[in-house]
């Protein structure tokens, strides 16, 4: 009895199991039929699954009750409940929640299928892995076709191109728009102009972009060509670059974020030197100070006795890292805070960040501040206010120059054989005379110390800039909307430059104080109209227009041969030319534009777009 019980247990088992454990089949296709390979079909709550082979077949061992689900990217993922059948043909439906949309000009946004142009976006975290002084060097290598052109100095501006130059004079650079209203990008270009300044001391200072806050970067948008940058008028023509800003997240509670970044800056790459010859020409090394020179042509370096360029004599030998120990490990610190809050009624955030940065030159740094407020207030269903301002300050102090009387120039000709450490003496302690002021140097020709430059002669820059904009948004109904804007960017800079008594180029000393100011207040208006004329037909209208103001002055004295030479102000110079003005200059430009942009079953489009500008001299 025990033995048929037990039989009848097993034979009842294997009924169950031939009854509910199947094998299902079938294929995974689009809305047209066209196999999906590589879709994932899963059993739900299990792990186990298959994915579909080239022709989108697939088969995998389940059970009646069981319920699949299958997915591909781009598309809306099914579940299906496994019944007696065992072939299981699935259809997948596009998932256009998937659409990409990207901001366009005038802060349109559009799905990117729809664009006849190319178009690049860079999301806000991306720029913000690896954070830098100026955002612009932050977009190298992300963006196709995009060219970033750092200037080495901390607290410079980056050349921004888009597919190479377009100009063979004139200006070739990118137009900067944030939060839809372009800002005023001088101090980019400064030094790269031919009238010789650029030649001997170029500098390269701040503006544009690069005082743009990268943690309140939201994305950036890359608009290649003129096709694309068409409603901003010829000022364009490089293509443009816009910048989307953060507002507040849609949270009941107050948010509070925290970020610090630290990195170290070190020389990459050094030039070769060779160290089997030192100080000297014609393979012969100095035996009076009046020989000293900048080359290494002079007898091998065997550490034998000679004369040294401060006049002692020591042995001749090869100093390898002299030109790699001049430089440092450099510490940047950037660190944020932000709060932030929204509801149905707005949203507003606050942030506040600072920038520490030290340059790979000593006693060459920067430090800013930068404020943010924006605030959103929806005054109904129908009207909505949008505002921010910015206030952003900096500091440099010694920033570097290039050209022929750069710092640079004295650290790489530097001969073999000098320690670098003993071009900290730079002067004579406690100068009383002319020549006591005067530099010491490694070579007795208009050769400078490099330490002299870093740590004596003063090149110093104070930045203030605000960056603001007040928005009225208005919805008609669900189909017409319309708002109204107006921006405002102004810089202040006060440029410092001090070239003490002793200098090698200028041995009475010399002295540079400049302040400029440049604003640019912008006023536009669109109207926008999308509607659906069929279940097939969609059409965008936009009308606005543009009023633009630039004004730009400055101020510039300068002088030489310091009456006392320890004492560095303008009313001390024997020698006070004349100042250079830049009289106040205001160019304005009213603009009118429209865009057309038709749509077909989402798959065929056409568009439209015109802007005339009537500008001032």
């Amino acid at each position: 009895m025990r033995k048929n019980t037990i039989l009848s247990v097993f034979l009842f088992f294997a009924f169950s199991i031939s009854a509910y454990a199947q094998q299902i089949t079938g294929s995974v296709t689009d809305e047209n039929g066209i196999p999906l390979p590589g879709a994932s079909v899963i059993i739900e709550g299990t792990s186990n699954g298959v994915v579909t082979n080239f022709d989108g077949n697939y088969s995998i061992e389940t059970s009646q009750g069981d319920v699949l689900i299958f997915r591909f990217v781009g598309y809306q993922t099914q579940s299906v409940n496994v019944e007696s059948s065992s072939a299981m043909n699935v259809q997948l439906i596009p998932n256009k929640a998937l659409s990409e949309v990207v901001v366009t000009a005038l802060g349109i946004s559009r799905e990117k299928k729809s664009l006849g142009y190319s178009v690049s976006e860079v999301s806000g975290e991306s720029i913000n892995d690896v954070k830098d002084d100026n955002i612009a060097n932050s977009l190298i290598g992300k963006v196709a076709g995009l060219q970033i052109t750092q200037s080495g100095g901390i607290g410079s501006g980056s050349r921004i191109t888009i597919r190479g130059n377009n100009s063979l004079g004139g200006n070739t650079q990118a137009l900067i728009v944030v939060d839809g209203v372009p800002i005023n990008s001088s101090g980019i270009n400064s030094g790269s102009n031919d009238d010789g300044g650029a030649t001997y001391r170029s500098s390269i200072s701040g503006g544009g972009i690069s005082d743009i806050n990268s943690d309140d970067v939201e994305s950036i948008s890359v608009l290649k060509g003129p096709t694309a940058a068409a409603l901003y008028g010829s000022r364009a023509g490089n293509g443009v670059i816009l910048v989307t800003t953060k507002k507040g997240t849609n949270s009941d509670k107050l948010g509070v974020t925290i970020n610090s970044n630290i990195s170290m800056d070190s020389p990459m790459f050094l030039p070769d030197y060779q160290n089997e010859y030192g100080q000297g020409t014609l393979g012969a090394a100095p035996t009076d100070i009046t020989q000293l020179t900048r080359s290494s042509w002079g007898s091998r370096l065997d550490g034998s006795q000679k004369l040294y360029y401060n006049g002692s004599t020591i042995p001749y030998s090869a100093q390898e890292n002299n030109v790699q120990d001049f430089f440092r490990n450099a510490i940047k610190s950037i660190s944020s805070i932000s709060l932030d809050k929204a509801s149905e009624a707005g949203s507003i955030r606050f942030s506040y960040t600072n920038n520490s940065t030290e340059s790979i030159l000593e006693n060459s740094d920067l430090n800013s501040h930068n404020f943010n407020l924006r605030g959103v207030a929806n005054l109904s269903d129908k009207l909505s206010v949008d505002s921010k301002a910015t206030y952003f300050t900096q500091e440099v102090n010694n920033r570097t120059f290039g050209g022929g009387e750069g710092i640079l120039g004295m650290v790489y000709n530097m001969p073999r054989n000098i320690a670098v450490e003993d071009l900290r003496n730079y002067q004579a302690d406690n100068p009383a005379t002319p020549e006591e002021f005067g530099v010491i140097s490694y070579a007795s020709d208009t050769t400078g110390n490099p330490y002299w430059m870093l740590l004596n002669d003063e090149e110093n820059e104070r930045r203030n800039r605000f960056i603001g904009f007040s928005k009225i948004d208005y919805k008609f109904n669900d189909w017409l909307s319309a708002f109204i804007r107006i921006g405002a960017d102004i810089t202040s800079v006060r440029n410092r430059s001090v070239e003490k008594p002793g200098h090698h180029f200028y041995a009475s000393g010399r002295m540079s104080v400049g302040e400029l100011t440049s604003s640019e207040l912008n006023t536009d208006f669109l109207v926008t109209a999308n509607k659906d004329l069929s279940d097939k037909i969609n059409i965008v209208a936009n009308v606005g227009g543009n009023m633009s103001k630039r004004t730009f002055e400055g101020l510039t004295n300068n002088g030489e041969s310091f009456k006392i030479p320890t004492k560095f102000f303008l009313s001390n110079l024997n020698v006070l030319n004349a100042p250079i003005e830049a009289p106040l200059s205001i160019k304005k430009v009213n603009s009118l534009y429209g865009a057309l942009s038709t749509s077909y079953d989402d798959f065929l489009y056409l568009d439209v777009s015109i802007r005339n500008d009537w500008s001032s001299t």
